[in-house]
């Protein structure tokens, strides 16, 4: 790449991160919005997420689709809340469509950032320590790391999409696995939603199901490579 070409790609950069500063602090509503959003779901209360996706009435779909990209950008914020959430108020069908969209959207954005602006910015988001485990597992696994994280929620969503955003790995294959292996515990925690904020014994038992899938998975990686993704990824 030559100097004009890396002056005008750091140009775009900077451009976007101005865009993205003005949008959140300028316009009305996006600060608070978000914050509120965080807040709602750092404290596990299901039926105030309820209440604060249905307050914006025919927007509600959207909103529930955001509140599920804003988790995934911030570290440590559970995915499930808004999932479960979302089933109450649209449905299971509607609100795992909802919850999915939000989820996939949020991790191409995060690996987006993590490919874009790379290790140092990560690094501001997420410990080191975690991006470093992830660069192993994700090397040592390539394409299918992402299918076998995405089956379980106890391996945080967003750490797996900034650490497969700083290696070599194609933005299809990161797309594909995630489209894929995000699928199966979405489904099941929206269908079972209503039941699982009341019942502890439920909950453990849906997320021990979706670890040993996702330890199937493993230990049958190379066949579901070959099944799933075709060829060996060169990553």
């Amino acid at each position: 790449m030559d100097r004009m070409s890396v002056k005008k790609t750091l140009l775009i950069k900077l451009g976007v991160l101005l865009a993205a500063g003005i949008i959140f602090f300028c316009v009305p509503g996006v600060q608070e919005f978000t914050y509120s959003s965080l807040d709602h779901l750092r404290h596990h209360d299901f039926d105030q997420v309820r209440q604060f996706v249905l307050a914006y009435g025919g927007w509600a779909p959207v909103v529930g689709i955001l509140m599920m990209i804003i988790q995934t950008l911030v570290p440590f914020v559970p995915g499930m809340v808004i999932t479960i959430t979302n089933a109450w108020v649209f449905g299971w069908p509607l609100g795992a469509l909802y919850s999915w969209l939000g989820s996939f959207l949020g991790a191409t954005l995060d690996f987006g950032i993590a490919r874009w602006y790379g290790r140092p910015a990560v690094e501001k988001l997420v410990n080191a320590k975690y991006l470093d485990k992830t660069d192993t597992f994700i090397k040592d696994n390539g394409v299918l790391a992402i299918f076998i994280t995405r089956l379980t929620p106890v391996v945080p969503f967003k750490i797996v999409s900034y650490g497969a955003g700083l290696t070599g790995m194609a933005f299809g294959s990161y797309c594909w696995a995630t489209a894929l292996g995000q699928t199966p515990a979405i489904v099941l925690y929206s269908f079972l939603g209503q039941y699982l904020t009341s019942n502890l014994k439920v909950t453990v038992v849906v997320t021990t199901l979706l670890l040993l899938l996702a330890g199937l998975a493993y230990y049958y990686r190379k066949k579901i490579y070959q099944r799933l993704f075709f060829h060996k990824n060169s990553d």
